[in-house]
């Protein structure tokens, strides 16, 4: 029977290469890693703050829609109520036991309005009114909410308020348009 004999492999010069990484290269990985995040981070908290404030606008145009449908098929007047921290669906604002559905603000987040309380008829018309959703005061970042005395409910684009190139949310608080008074009408 043959023998096999075993004999040790020679690498050249005499050295064996260890397998892994050196103190450097994870130095330059960790150093790349801390760069990377200090450029994602901040446009990260961006993204997130900006979907917040979309969401928001998308729950209050769902309660307002809500409001339109419920009255159209109870055919009862449906009113929309601004509460301390909260909007809420009601046949009487007043009355704190009839609640239908309500919205809470989260921490940060502001919807001002151009009414304390909107009103949605059985025949599916409401009351004219402009909403502002914004999410730690940001204008630029808001969304505009028209409703027309139709009861047509629409959203403007992110930081608009209405269709034209200029037509750009200043403030996160409703302010009624130049000339608008009582005193103008008269």
């Amino acid at each position: 029977m043959p023998t096999i004999s075993h004999r040790p492999i020679v690498r050249p010069c005499g050295k064996q290469r260890e397998a892994g990484f050196t103190l450097i290269e994870l130095m330059i990985v960790i150093t790349l890693l801390g760069i990377f995040s200090m450029i994602a981070v901040p446009s990260f908290t961006k993204f997130i703050a900006d979907n917040r404030t979309q969401s928001l606008n998308n729950e209050m145009l769902s309660l307002l829609q809500f409001a339109r449908s419920t009255a159209v098929e109870r055919r009862i007047l449906v009113r929309v109520c601004k509460e301390e921290g909260q909007w809420t669906v009601k046949t009487e604002c007043l009355d704190s036991s009839d609640t239908l559905r309500s919205l809470s603000l989260p921490n940060g987040a502001s919807i001002s309005s151009s009414a304390e309380e909107l009103t949605f008829r059985y025949n599916g018309t409401g009351t004219e009114a402009v909403l502002m959703t914004c999410h730690d005061e940001q204008a630029e970042n808001g969304y505009t909410i028209d409703i027309k005395l139709s009861g047509s409910i629409r959203t403007w684009p992110r930081g608009k308020n209405g269709p034209g190139n200029n037509d750009q949310m200043t403030t996160c608080t409703y302010q009624s348009p130049q000339g608008d008074d009582d005193e103008s009408q008269g």
